[in-house]
């Protein structure tokens, strides 16, 4: 619904509606006062419908408002019947006239839960407590200065008038307080809402400085356009409430934090100015008993009220406090427990505090570790004082870095560790602390080597047979040229079965070389490669086996080298995963098939592709297809490792394997970085 349509149709009915009425005073009366009731109640109802979409501060927010719009409605209700019912002298300072104020000031007060800061959960219980005690010190101030006077008959006039001080007073202050909001919220989502409700305040402010007018010329009659400074406050109450951004969900642990948005010692001043006003006022400008007794009931109940919240108020933030205190112990107590390494490092690098788990790590104790600084215990390429620094600067500009250190125990030797880091930052933003959390990757990268080379076993046993078979042609015309060469030495056709020998030797020579390229273990460092002849390696020793299942296997490699830094035995490893997975998939299915290997570079990225013409990867399985041990394959035919295995090599080398799109069968994707040709 457009609530501004609405508002602006609302105004301009009521100024017809008022004005057709005009010459009829009751019926003028009755539509004025229910017209002026409207806007406070349907505000109160939006409230009510939207209340799922707030919680904690927020909530507490439109809660308080929507309070305060009911307030509003009983106390004009009480002046309709005074008014218009029981014709009572002088309606505006009726018992009535304690539910208008209340609702009037609701607003004021409910600024305070400053609602743009986010739903603050964990401090709703001390900001309602802070609510609840503005609220009573408003309250006082309404009653002793407005209210009390007006039970004496000859200060009614003057009661009166400070009523309408007092409100437009309190209107100022709303005004106020709406602009300082919005342009602390400038920007952001409640931004525009405080600067709508500014605007209509500041036009209500007006309206109802000339409605003040008005009522103390005697010229006022509810029904006039008057009734708008009151009316358009409301409206633009409503529209705020429809297009009030909901609270963020979820709430996360950090909205739990104690946190208050009054100073105890505000309730303190409150707490020592209503006696001070109360008692002051009475002896300096007394109205006599038994008026001046109940000024100093009043100021001793509104004292005792106060009082009563803030004990509860301190009650309330001490058990919060209670529960934190017990929540970071808690946490403490995790932390130490933790095996995951944890440290925290101030601004200039050097520790602040350590768990058990770091302290044992690297052989140091708490105290000794105050004494280093982060490059200290850190043995990296480039110097700990750059890592420091790079780390700093990648932290500060995404807000976490990730990476794998290699920490340096006391003893001198090293372990691997992942580590992330983020940082603490002050409230202009600023890093005040940095926390690493930290974990040894030793026992995991043994495994990880186990597992590769168990899985590059696996793929070998697939290999054994189609070379076995490969050999067997070359030995084959070896040993018949060789036999016919021994029974006719002298035979005219000698030297072309020397030929045969010597061409079908070459063969299996380059067929066992391909074989002990594939399967020699390489070295732990990476060496620069030329990715084409890893792929002619990989694709002649399953050149044959493809072959034999009527499977053809077309290699499109490019002329120019394709340089790579990575460990020769991985990618291989990796590759052949891929064309296995292709052969499977087309034998399971139609039996015959073609697998395209590519292998580019562009973009300072190298690439291999394996396609195939088979089945395919459905949608369902297209999302798991890289999870460990997934597989489609029957039991006993595959181990699900492949595919995962392959990922974790081609994330180790900063490069990726991904399923991409492909008009028949799957074409997997292997991208490596592609080395300085320099």
């Amino acid at each position: 619904m457009n609530w501004l349509a609405f508002g602006a149709a609302y105004v301009g009915a009521h100024i017809v509606v008022g004005w057709a009425l005009a010459s009829h005073p009751v019926a003028h009366a009755w539509f004025g006062n229910l017209a002026l009731l409207a806007p406070p109640l349907l505000f109160a109802a939006l409230v009510i419908r939207r209340r799922r979409d707030w919680v904690g501060c927020e909530w507490l927010f439109w809660a308080s408002l929507a309070l305060g719009a009911l307030l509003w409605a009983v106390g004009h209700l009480g002046f309709t019947l005074d008014d218009l019912v029981f014709a009572a002298p002088n309606p505006w300072l009726r018992g009535h006239t304690v539910f208008t104020l209340a609702g009037a000031s609701a607003i004021a007060v409910a600024l305070l839960a400053e609602p743009h800061r986010g739903p603050r959960e964990g401090a709703v219980a001390t900001v309602a407590v802070d609510l609840a005690g503005a609220a009573i010190f408003v309250l006082f101030l309404f009653a002793y200065f407005v209210l009390v006077p007006a039970l004496v008959p000859v200060h009614e006039a003057a009661a009166q008038r400070s009523l309408l001080v007092a409100a437009q007073l309190l209107r100022f202050v709303i005004l106020a307080g709406l602009g300082w909001l919005a342009y602390r919220a400038r920007g952001g989502p409640w931004g525009a809402t405080y600067a709508w409700l500014a605007g209509a305040m500041a036009v209500g402010f007006a309206m109802r400085a000339v409605a003040s007018l008005a009522i103390a010329r005697g010229d006022y009659a509810p029904g006039m356009a008057y009734d708008l400074a009151w009316i358009v406050p409301y409206l633009a109450l409503v529209w705020a409430a429809a297009t009030a951004p909901p609270s963020a969900e979820p709430v996360t642990l950090a909205d739990a934090q104690i946190e208050t948005t009054l100073p105890s010692w505000l309730s303190f001043v409150a707490l020592a100015t209503i006696p001070m006003v109360g008692y002051g006022v009475r002896w300096t400008a007394p109205f006599g008993d038994p008026v001046d007794e109940f000024r100093g009931l009043l100021t001793a109940v509104s004292v005792l009220a106060v009082l009563a919240v803030l004990a509860v108020r301190l009650a309330v933030q001490r058990t919060l406090l209670r529960r934190a205190d017990t929540r970071l112990r808690l946490l403490a107590a995790a932390t130490q427990r933790t095996r995951d390494l944890i440290l925290i490092l101030g601004h200039d690098g050097r520790f602040v505090d350590a768990n058990e788990a770091f302290c044992q790590a690297v052989g140091y104790s708490l105290q000794e570790l105050a004494a280093n600084e982060m490059p200290d215990l850190v043995e990296q390429h480039g110097g700990g004082t750059d890592l420091r620094a790079r780390i700093r600067a990648t932290v500060t500009r995404d807000g976490v870095w990730r990476g794998t250190l290699n920490r340096r125990r006391r003893d001198g030797t090293t372990f691997p560790s992942a580590c992330t880091v983020t940082a603490i930052v002050d409230a202009a933003g600023r890093p005040t602390h940095f926390v690493g959390i930290e974990r040894d990757i030793s026992e995991e990268l043994r495994l990880r080597e186990q597992l590769i080379h168990s899985e590059r076993l696996s793929a070998i046993g697939e290999l054994v047979a189609g070379v076995a078979h490969e050999l067997n042609n070359p030995l084959q015309s070896v040993v018949g040229s060789t036999e016919l060469l021994i029974a006719d030495p002298r035979s005219p056709d000698a030297p072309g079965f020397l030929e045969v020998v010597r061409v079908e030797s070459r063969r299996a020579s380059q067929i066992v070389r391909n074989l002990l390229a594939f399967v020699r273990r390489s070295p732990q460092g990476r060496t620069r490669v030329d990715l084409n002849e890893i792929v002619r390696t990989v694709t002649s020793l399953r050149g044959y086996s493809l072959k034999a299942q009527r499977i053809t296997l077309e290699t499109r490699i490019g002329d120019r080298s394709v340089p790579v830094d990575v460990n020769r035995e991985e990618i291989q490893q990796a590759l052949m995963n891929l064309l296995l997975n292709a052969e499977q998939a087309i034998a399971g299915a139609a039996g015959r098939g073609r697998i395209v290997v590519t292998c580019a570079a562009a973009d300072g990225e190298a690439s291999i592709e394996v396609a195939d013409d088979g089945p395919g990867v459905s949608r369902e399985q297209a999302g798991r297809v890289f999870e460990p041990f997934f597989t489609t394959k029957g039991v006993g035919e595959g181990t699900g490792l492949g595919l995962s295995i392959s990922l974790g090599i081609a994330r180790a080398h900063g490069g990726r394997l991904a399923l991409v799109d492909s008009p028949v069968g799957a074409c997997f994707r292997l991208t490596l970085p592609l080395a300085d040709r320099s």
